[in-house]
């Protein structure tokens, strides 16, 4: 788990009864997603409906935590004030191998030729503590 946000204070996520199991799993260092069992979607947040078919028989199953950048940009005056600490920073969305897709904070500072991320590159997710909340943020790999 990456520790680097840990002193951050940002407004938390506020759970319902169907994200709490997310939660829970995250801050256990395990990433999880929803899968439909009548048509087989898989969706990041997790929902009541399916955002497929609107079935209700959803369930969570490990994700590899694997995906790539759809698109991405970055942030230098952040919507929350709390933000401003770290900014600018890359929020992007990214496409999971399993099909879903998540908007989501890029650890982009790490690429070796000091590039920002590019449309298809991969990335692996990173459970981050931030505050004392464990958010799904994503490192992107050349």
């Amino acid at each position: 788990m990456d520790e680097s946000y840990a002193d951050l204070s940002v407004a938390p996520p506020t759970p319902t009864a169907e994200s709490q199991p997310w939660w829970d799993a995250l801050r256990e260092g395990r990433f999880t997603i929803q899968s439909c069992a009548s048509c087989g979607a898989a969706q990041g947040y997790p929902r009541t409906r399916c955002v497929a078919c609107w079935s209700g028989d959803l369930s969570f199953v490990t994700a590899s935590g694997r995906g790539r950048v759809v698109t991405h940009s970055e942030v230098h005056r952040p919507g929350q004030a709390s933000w401003a600490a770290i900014a600018p920073y890359r929020v992007g969305l990214v496409r999971l191998e399993e099909g879903a897709t998540l908007l989501t904070h890029l650890l982009a500072d790490l690429l070796p030729d000091g590039r920002p991320p590019r449309v298809g590159d991969r990335c692996d997710v990173v459970p981050t503590r931030v505050g004392e909340w464990v958010l799904p943020f994503f490192r992107v790999s050349p």
